[in-house]
């Protein structure tokens, strides 16, 4: 049986300012990370009790997380998993790969798969 666990939804919102305040302000999640400002790309991640929100601004990149991880301003589900290997060898045969097993910029080593109507599911294992 799969142990996937939810760990997050990654948004690059429209307008920054507008999706942070609404988590936080009109849902009352809370920040337990930020980064960026001062010129360089904000983001920030809004924890919600049981879900947490990863919110990025547009910023320019040549890594996977950027070129495949993400689909103009629709969300990636990210999904934790224990052995991402496995996961990947028994799932990657189902669905069309995006992205295969890499290590990410942010510590994790990840995988992304398309589900049928283009939605992007990625898979990480902590470091």
């Amino acid at each position: 049986m799969a142990e996937d666990r939810f760990d997050h939804l990654f948004i690059e919102p429209a307008d920054f300012d507008r999706a942070a305040a609404f988590y936080r302000d009109a849902l009352g999640w809370e920040p337990v990370a930020d980064w960026g400002g001062n010129g360089a790309p904000r983001g920030i991640i809004l924890d919600g009790g049981a879900v947490k929100i990863v919110l990025a601004e547009d910023h320019p990149t040549d890594d996977h997380a950027k070129s495949h991880g993400k689909k103009a301003h629709q969300p990636t589900l990210h999904l934790s998993v224990r052995n991402l290997d496995q996961r990947f060898a028994e799932v990657s045969r189902h669905a069309k790969v995006v992205v295969p097993p890499e290590t990410t910029h942010w510590g994790t080593r990840w995988f992304v798969l398309e589900d049928p109507d283009g939605n992007l599911i990625a898979y990480e294992e902590p470091s």
